[in-house]
C-alpha cells in the first residue's frame, strides 16, 4: 500500500485520455461529493464492505472538506502533471492539498471518537 502512495510523489504518467478521465471525471467525484455533504448537513466515513458510518455536524463538514481535498489531489496529479504547460505547478498543487487533506482528516476523526 506504501508502493502504491509513493507513486503519487512523481509525476504522472499517461496520455491526455488518462489526463481527462482520471483528472477530471475521477477527481470531480470526491469533490463534488464533500459539496453535495456540506449541503446536506452530514458525511459518510467510508468503511470496508458495507460499514460506513454517518458522521452529522463539525466532524461532517470536516470530513467533507478532506473529500474536497482528496479530489484536489487526484486533479493536480494527474490533469495538472499530464499537461504540458501546467506539470510544473502539479507538485504544489498535491502538497497543498495535501496539507489541507491530512489535518482536517485527522480533526474530524477527532470529532467522531470524542
Amino acid at each position: 500500500m506504501l508502493d502504491d502512495a509513493e507513486n503519487f510523489t512523481y509525476g504522472a504518467s499517461g496520455t491526455p485520455v488518462k489526463q481527462w478521465l482520471a483528472g477530471v471525471l475521477l477527481a470531480a467525484v470526491p469533490f463534488i461529493y464533500g459539496i453535495v455533504c456540506i449541503h446536506r448537513g452530514h458525511t459518510a466515513l467510508f468503511g470496508r464492505g458495507l460499514n460506513n458510518l454517518d458522521v452529522p455536524g463539525v466532524a461532517g463538514f470536516w470530513l467533507a472538506i478532506a473529500y474536497m481535498a482528496l479530489g484536489a489531489f487526484i486533479h493536480f496529479h494527474y490533469f495538472w502533471g499530464l499537461s504540458t504547460r501546467l506539470w510544473q505547478f502539479s507538485q504544489a498543487g498535491k502538497v497543498l492539498a495535501a496539507l489541507v487533506f491530512v489535518p482536517t482528516f485527522i480533526y474530524a476523526l477527532f470529532r467522531i471518537v470524542s
